[in-house]
Parts: C-alpha cells; structure tokens; sequence
C-alpha cells in the first residue's frame, strides 16, 4: 500500500478518527497502531510481517531476557550475528554468491552454490537499526527493559518502517510509554504532508521520468551535456525523494502524536563533506558515528587509525545501502573525502573566524559549497549506475566527444540548475520562516492555499505515482 493511494488515505483518516477516540488510554492507541503497523506491512508480502515477528522474538528474548545473565560483549555478539544472517540471507547473498564463485572460477574451481529467491522484506535495514538502539542501551544500563507491547510498537511503528528516520529508543520509547497523547503541531503536520506531495510528485517525478532515467540506463547514448544535467538532476532528484519522505513521516507521525528525529537540514547548503554529513540523513550518519565510528575508536586514536575509523564507518554505510560495488565505491569516495578534509584541517588549521559560517567571506562560502556539491555528483554516479560498469560509462560520456559543443546545447537546462543552486539558501530561508512561523497563521487561512497548490502540483506532475528511493534500501 503506497503512502499516496487513496487506499492509504482513507486508512489513515479512519485510523485517526479511531485512535483519538481512544485518547486517555494509550496502550489501546498503542495496540492500534501495531495492529495498524502488521497489517501494513502485510499489505506488501505476508512473509514480511512474519519475518518482522520472528526478529522482534529475537531481539526481545535477546535484550530483555539474556542481557540479565549474559555480558554486555556477548549480547553485542549475538545481537551482530542476527543482523549480518538477516542482511546476508535477504540483502547480501546473491552478491556474495556470484563473487565467491567468480573468485574460485578463476583459480580453477568450479563450485556452484545454492541459488536463494529472497525478496528483502520491507524496512529491515531500518528495524534493525532501531533494534541496535534498543539493544545496546538496555545492555549497557542506558535505559530499563521494555515490555512485548512497547518492544513491538518501537520496531513496528509504520510511518518510519520503510524508509527511516531511524528512531533512538531512548528518544522514542519514552513516547510509547507516555501516560498521555496529543497531536503534536497539526498545522505543521500538515505543511509537512502538503511540501511533501510537491517534492515527491512535482520535483522528483519530474527529474527522474525527464532527466534522470533515460540517461542513466543508457548513458552511451547521451552527450556530455545531457550527462551532466542527468548528474544535476539525480543530485536534486534524490534529495527531494528522501526529504519529501521524511517530511511525509514527520507529517503523519505528529498527527498521531509522536515526534520523528530531523533527517534533512539543507545539505547542498554544506561547505565541506564533513558538514554535508551533518545535514544529510542524519539519523543515519549520527547512528553511524555512534554505533560504528566511535566503537572503533572514534577520535581517540591516533591520526591514522582515527581516519582509517572514518574510512572504515563510511564503506559500512555504503556497504548498508547495498551489496553491489559501486555502493561500496560511493561510501568509499566519500571516506577518501573525509580524511583530505581531515588532512587539509591538520595542515591548515581554521581560525575562530574561519569556522564561524556567518563570517565566512560569501564568494570564499560559495565555492566551497560549489566544490563540496560537485564532490558529492560525482559519488552520486555511482550511487545511481546499477553497476560500476555503467557507472564507468557515465564517466566516459562525460569526458568524450565535443564536450564544449554539447555543453553549449545544453546551457539552458544547465543554467537552470546552477540558477536553482544559487536560490537554494534563499528557498532554505523561506521555508524555515514559514516553518518558525506558522502558528501566527489562523486556521482559516490554509485550505484555500494549499487546495491551489496541492492543484497545481497534480497538474504539473507525471502521471503515475512517486516511488521512494531509500525504501530500496
């Protein structure tokens, strides 16, 4: 079931209407929305709620009842060992499959492994993730076990099940086991859920049926113009993609009163790779940094060893989006991008001046953001190729041919983009303003507008209904 479909729509009204009725007693809401949740999932495919259940069991028995007698290193073990079965066994098999084979084939052994048909079940890169949380902070004493109900709801929670944000547990659990529950900011909710039809129907739609999908599945018959706009266009592509997701999860979680982590803070507003991880899906570069990057050592280490962690945490997450090499490629870039940041800051070390944003020279602020968003295209390539092979090709077409003719048929498209990209901080503003401010605007003043907006974005989109791009992942 689409977040989009009237299915869905129709199934969320009668579930608020329902779940609010039940307002002073929160542990109806919160059977409502596991039921809710499981029924969603199974919506898709029957086995994944299946598989969602056996892995609650799993980790439940894990945290709240061997944590008691085992030691915290143990149940980390155990903990790491369910996920990499799970993500070996659904995501990462096939891959592993072909690889081991190819590598005994060419030593001259010829071994055929059993072939697996296992369609990743919906969201379990993200319920695991959320598990991680839970688990680690009940062994470590962070926060007291929680019973089957919460347990289940927390890993369950539909709005975040497909595709994030991923949810801490000492964040969000409190808000499960909360003796009361209100909507939370309904005008925003619905802000939220308005800007996120547009971004997903309007803007994404449209780069990838127009820009994006025709180069990338045969790029060998575009021009280094049409290539480059292609790059430009995914760039955007994705980020409206996901952010409009989150702003849909963030909108509807609130309506049920519950409150999801940001995930998106301008990132193509960054100045450097180090700031674009802080404002690109945050609550996955902070889980990261927290369950990998700091485990390893974090910025304890030596200087070597603390850019080896850098390196390492980011082939991980390339490595969580995907089996195949050219994710592995993409995490890898932006790890080498990482340590020449960190090596450029040890050579030369900022001021106080130098680090303030504010009072940094704008034309010095710009090309750093022009820098750091192509650095950022460029892994994008690869992020986007189905295989590095076709990643190679992009690459190719971008350098071949009269790349200054074919820029020059491009320029308007082109000019376009880059036009976008310098309005983008001015967009940014307009929208945190509306944002800080839309509880000064009555009631009365919404429908009109958002019914004429919501009116124009249907007009103008492609036919045909947004997919999410991280749901993939």
């Amino acid at each position: 079931m689409n977040f989009f479909s009237f299915e869905f729509l129709g199934a969320f009204v009668i579930l608020l209407l329902v779940y609010w009725l039940f307002q002073r007693a929160v542990r109806l809401q919160n059977g409502l929305l596991i039921l809710v949740s499981y029924l969603f999932i199974f919506s898709f495919a029957a086995n994944f709620a299946y598989i969602l259940f056996a892995y609650t069991l799993f980790i439940y028995f894990l945290a709240n009842i061997l944590s008691r007698y085992l030691h915290y290193k143990i149940i980390i073990t155990l903990l790491a060992v369910g996920i990499l079965g799970c993500f070996t066994a659904f995501k990462y098999y096939s891959f592993f499959q072909e690889a081991i084979q190819q590598s005994l084939a060419n030593i001259g052994i010829q071994v055929e492994l059993p072939v697996l048909e296992l369609i990743l079940p919906l969201g379990l890169s993200f319920y695991a993730f959320h598990s991680v949380s839970y688990v680690v902070s009940v062994a470590k004493k962070e926060l007291p076990p929680a019973s089957w109900a919460d347990v289940t709801l927390y890993l369950c929670f539909f709005p975040s099940i497909v595709a994030g944000p991923i949810n801490r547990a000492k964040d969000f659990l409190p808000q499960i086991q909360a003796p009361a529950r209100t909507v939370q900011e309904p005008l925003k909710a619905l802000l939220l859920i308005a800007l996120a039809i547009a971004k997903l129907f309007l803007l994404s739609a449209t780069l990838t049926e127009y820009f994006v999908n025709p180069v990338f599945e045969d790029p060998t018959s575009y021009h280094a113009g049409q290539v480059l706009v292609a790059i430009y266009a995914y760039a955007w592509n994705i980020y409206f993609n996901f952010s409009g997701y989150t702003d849909l999860v963030t909108g509807l979680a609130l309506l049920l009163g519950f409150r999801v982590p940001q995930n998106f803070n301008a990132p193509y507003l960054a100045e450097n790779l180090q700031a674009f991880w802080r404002r690109w899906h945050i609550s996955l570069s902070t889980f990261i940094r927290d369950y990998v990057y700091i485990p390893l050592g974090g910025n304890k280490k030596p200087f070597l060893r603390k850019n080896l962690n850098v390196f390492i945490a980011m082939v991980i997450s390339g490595l969580w989006h995907g089996a195949g090499l050219s994710f592995i490629i993409w995490g890898a870039i932006h790890g080498l991008g990482l340590i020449f940041h960190n090596i450029k800051n040890t050579l030369f070390p900022a001021s106080g001046n130098q680090r303030d944003t504010a009072a940094k020279n704008p034309v010095s602020l710009f090309l750093s953001r022009v820098m750091t968003f192509h650095f950022v295209c460029f892994a994008w390539i690869f992020f986007r190729s189905p295989t590095f092979d076709d990643a190679l090709a992009v690459l190719r077409q971008l350098v071949s041919g009269d790349v200054a003719a074919s820029l020059l048929s491009s320029s308007t498209i082109l000019l376009a983009f880059w036009g976008f990209f310098i309005a983008y901080p001015l967009l940014v503003n307009i929208r945190n303003s509306i944002e800080k401010n839309h509880q000064q605007i009555s009631w009365a003043y919404y429908p009109v507008p958002l019914a004429l907006i919501l009116t124009l974005v249907f007009m103008l989109s492609p036919s045909g209904m947004p997919g999410f791009i991280y749901a993939n992942f």
